[in-house]
């Protein structure tokens, strides 16, 4: 039985060693707006801070906004206690198509039809913190990029 025992704790610190990156996850499904709408502002607020993507959704005049900024505020309380905005960032916002609702028939003339269809999205949010996320890489200053032409055209000329 100790043997066991020890190999249930070993496991378990194994388990802790290799923990997952701490990530919230949240759905919005079956959300009565096109996802080519919401494509847009998923795109936008992608790799930025949740402080600053909940600031491109509020003002982003797009009724998509207001149906994202629901699923983030969703990623936010599935993060749990402790959860600073300035520390989290959107490591991903995807949107896919859901089911077509409401299929209406519209009168044309000469007697013929046309079907009146209302799209749905099923969105994703995952915010991890930026401490297991990659920093930005490092952009060169004027000088380093003005060298390294300089270097290039002389390598070029000779």
């Amino acid at each position: 039985m100790a043997s066991n025992k020890s190999q249930v704790t070993s496991e378990k610190t194994v388990k802790e060693l290799a923990a997952p990156q701490q990530e919230a996850r949240a759905f919005g499904r079956y959300l009565k707006i096109s996802p080519t709408k919401v494509q847009d502002l998923a795109r936008l607020i992608r790799g930025k801070r949740v402080a600053e993507a909940e600031t491109i959704l509020k003002f982003s005049g797009v009724r998509g906004g207001e149906v994202v900024l629901k699923v983030l505020h969703s990623a936010e309380a599935n993060a749990g206690t402790g959860f600073d905005k300035e520390s989290w960032i959107v490591a991903e916002a995807r949107a896919d198509r859901g089911p077509i609702f409401r299929r209406r028939i519209d009168p044309k003339s000469r007697g013929s039809r046309g079907l009146i269809t209302t799209n749905s999205t099923h969105f994703k949010i995952v915010i991890r913190e930026q401490k297991t996320v990659n920093q930005e890489k490092h952009r060169p200053t004027e000088n380093e990029q003005m060298v390294r032409s300089a270097a290039k055209r002389s390598g070029d000329g000779a």
